[in-house]
């Protein structure tokens, strides 16, 4: 029994194998971030999006980014062993340069020689919450591109978010200013009073 249980141990581990420095990325993945089709590595070429769309989405959880301030980015779609995500240039096609840098959370880590945030074991996951710091200096509209491996030989490049813009104010500090003012109705009873318009012009009045 002792021994049966070391070797179902020993197979688990063999199969959720650790990788304590991060996905391995070949020489020149950091701007196609294509896992390598050699047969010792994924042995296969990505999935072609007109035949086989790819399943998984790459979202922010708004519409701009401040320097100071974490973006949340999301990861989402069925079960996948393996990502990378970066930022990029949105306004700048031919700027492949990975911008900000990203913070580590459980089962990931930053991959500095691509400025990427990547997996570190091969267990199933999905709906990963993920946190990115800009740079310190304004970068235009930027967007997220992410690889997502589903297993070893299929897997999605180029999954993409909408892009952000650039604000040099806090989302906390455009909350505050953008609050809605709240009236009294005659029974006593609390309702807010909204306009769209005048809420417009605020947020307007932060961005430009």
């Amino acid at each position: 029994m002792e021994y049966a249980l070391v070797v179902l141990v020993a197979c688990m581990v063999a199969t959720s194998r650790a990788l304590p420095q991060g996905a391995n990325i070949p020489a020149g993945a950091c701007i196609s971030m294509t896992p390598s089709p050699a047969a010792s590595n994924h042995g296969a070429v990505p999935q072609d999006k007109s035949v086989t769309p790819s399943p998984y989405s790459v979202k922010a959880d708004g519409m701009y980014y401040t320097t100071g301030q974490y973006v949340t980015v999301y990861i989402t779609g069925p079960a996948f062993k393996g990502f990378m995500i970066q930022a990029r240039s949105a306004s700048n096609a031919s700027n492949t340069d990975a911008l900000g840098t990203w913070m580590a959370t459980n089962g990931t880590i930053q991959n500095n020689n691509c400025n990427a945030l990547v997996h570190v074991d091969n267990l199933p996951k999905n709906n990963l919450t993920l946190k990115w710091m800009p740079p310190a200096m304004e970068m235009g509209a930027i967007k997220f591109m992410a690889t997502v491996v589903k297993d070893k030989a299929t897997f999605w490049i180029e999954n993409l978010s909408d892009q952000l813009m650039y604000t040099n104010v806090t989302m906390t500090t455009m909350a505050a200013s953008t609050k809605v003012p709240e009236t009294t109705t005659d029974n006593g009873s609390a309702t807010i009073s909204v306009s769209l318009l005048a809420l417009s012009v605020a947020v307007l009045k932060h961005l430009f």
